[in-house]
């Protein structure tokens, strides 16, 4: 490791030892009209273009959000919350300073909590950082794991490290590739993988993650809907 990543390391470890998985049927339990707050970003240069889509848990569609913000970290595989976590961390803050706006319940980020090889991803960054609880759910797993996810929808599997299980490698439609899911803070296991279950739309990434990236690709290109709201410049 280089300087950076030896830093970095240790402060993961110390972090680490701050996100809290509680026991199955602890923790945090949704709700049909718990606000969701689905987090994603895009990359132009040296900025970072952040989405947020709130929902409730039931699929209500409450609106999407967005944001720039500088990028002060370079990317360094491994160490990932590290450049999206204070990005990301921007967003929330706007939005949850906003008083027209519904406090979000929970937090699910395009990326990984536990199921990581240091058990500490960018989701269980910002749980940690906001005191939400936390969900990571990404395209891609950062573990090996032994196994093949049933070809159906709603397959799952677990994904273990160092005996442990940290998440689940779930299909949410059949045939396509599947989705990989891990708390990050304040959700047990098995309530990871019933909100992500509860999530799951036509599409492989919930509708929650779907919208924000597709508003933070738009803004990323300079590009607007009917429904943009442009919170700023996050610095």
């Amino acid at each position: 490791m280089n300087d950076i990543e030896t830093q970095w390391a240790n402060e993961q470890r110390l972090m680490a030892a701050q996100v809290q998985i509680p026991a199955s049927g602890q923790g945090y339990q949704p709700q049909d009209n718990d606000v969701i707050l689905g987090l994603d970003i895009q990359y132009q240069s040296d900025k970072a273009y952040i989405a947020g889509d709130l929902q409730r848990y039931n699929g209500h569609h409450l609106g999407t959000y967005s944001g720039v913000a500088a990028v002060m970290a370079p990317y360094v595989p491994g160490f990932f919350c590290f450049r999206e976590g204070p990005p990301l961390f921007a967003l929330v803050n706007h939005l949850l300073n906003d008083a027209t706006l519904p406090r979000p319940n929970l937090l699910v980020v395009d990326g990984h909590g536990i199921a990581h090889p240091r058990t500490f991803g960018v989701a269980c960054w910002l749980g940690v950082k906001t005191g939400l609880p936390t969900i990571g759910i990404a395209k891609k797993s950062l573990l090996k794991f032994s196994g093949q996810v049933g070809n159906e929808q709603g397959s799952i599997l677990n994904i273990a490290h160092k005996g442990q299980v940290v998440g689940y490698a779930l299909r949410t439609q059949t045939g396509i590739k599947p989705e990989y899911v891990s708390p990050g803070h304040l959700v047990a296991l098995d309530t990871a993988k019933t909100v992500a279950l509860n999530l799951v739309s036509e599409y492989r990434i919930p509708d929650v993650l779907r919208r924000a990236d597709q508003m933070a690709r738009l803004h990323s290109k300079d590009e607007q809907t009917d429904d943009w709201i442009n919170v700023g410049t996050l610095e």
